[in-house]
């Protein structure tokens, strides 16, 4: 008869593997931690955590269907939270919000407060279109912790792409107080006051941008993430044609600095706009 496994050895062979997995991890080996987690499941091929944390390294590796698979076959051995949740992540970077959308609902049936998953499902919700959805995420967020800064600056997002500025700009100013630095809330302060034409305004949150990020890499970045690989030559087009104006209007010159912008000249965008402001400051002196 053949003999019986060995159990005891085996738990302690999987239990050692892993723990050797742990300790190459904190050294920033991955390599070797992964050999390990794929040598601990070889044993036992049920190993929930090996499967997850092998999963993470191919995530942090950017191997996402590797990773894909790794939490797929943790969640064969345990329906847990975690993995669902990584598994949602996933998805979402790859753009699969319907699969992402699956996996974060799995999340909030195991554990409604679980704040990351309506977070993210907020942010999914916004990417997809359903703003009305969206903002009640968000705001499930909020419930379970208000002071929670990614929700408080999902919301911002939310009332700034939804026109409701002037939300948008209180929620801004509460971030600011905690975050003065912050380049992405000054870049869009900056963005709202444009919009509505307080170019007064608009100029100083320039500056205040432009001392921290002297190329306006933050603020730029905002606009030029709206703007169609096809409708570039006709922002070259436009911009080249009001430049050769002997005179501009005020419309004309916030046109200008909003093409500058949007043509990958940030710097010029800012100084068309300090021009813009200089000239509207003179003219109000005079009519008064």
């Amino acid at each position: 008869m053949p003999a019986e496994p060995d159990k005891k050895g085996e738990r302690t062979s999987i239990k050692k593997l892993f723990e050797d997995a742990l300790q190459a991890e904190k050294k920033g080996d991955l390599r070797a931690a992964l050999e390990k987690y794929k040598m601990a499941l070889q044993i036992d091929q049920q190993f929930f955590d090996a499967w997850l944390n092998a999963g993470a390294i191919y995530t942090r590796q950017g191997r996402s269907e590797k990773a894909i698979v790794c939490y797929q076959r943790a969640l064969v051995s345990k329906n847990d939270i975690r993995a669902h949740y990584n598994l949602a992540v996933e998805y979402y970077k790859r753009e699969d919000f319907s699969a992402a959308e699956k996996e974060l609902r799995s999340v909030l049936k195991l554990d409604s407060r679980y704040l990351s998953a309506h977070l993210l499902l907020g942010y999914l919700f916004g990417k997809t279109g359903r703003n009305d959805k969206a903002e009640i995420s968000i705001r499930n967020a909020l419930k379970l912790d208000a002071q929670n800064t990614q929700a408080q600056t999902a919301l911002a997002l939310l009332y700034f792409h939804t026109d409701r500025h002037e939300l948008a700009l209180r929620q801004i100013k509460i971030l600011l107080a905690k975050s003065p630095e912050d380049k992405t809330l000054l870049g869009l302060e900056a963005k709202i006051s444009l919009a509505g034409n307080d170019l007064s305004q608009a100029s100083v949150g320039f500056r205040k941008l432009a001392a921290r990020d002297p190329e306006l890499k933050a603020f730029y970045k905002v606009l030029q993430d709206g703007v169609a690989q096809e409708k570039k030559q006709t922002i070259r087009t436009k911009r080249t044609k009001i430049e050769k104006q002997a005179k501009k209007t005020a419309k004309e010159m916030l046109d200008l600095s909003l093409l500058q912008f949007f043509d990958g000249d940030p710097q010029q965008a800012f100084t068309t706009l300090e021009r813009l402001t200089a000239a509207l400051e003179a003219k109000k002196k005079k009519t008064h």
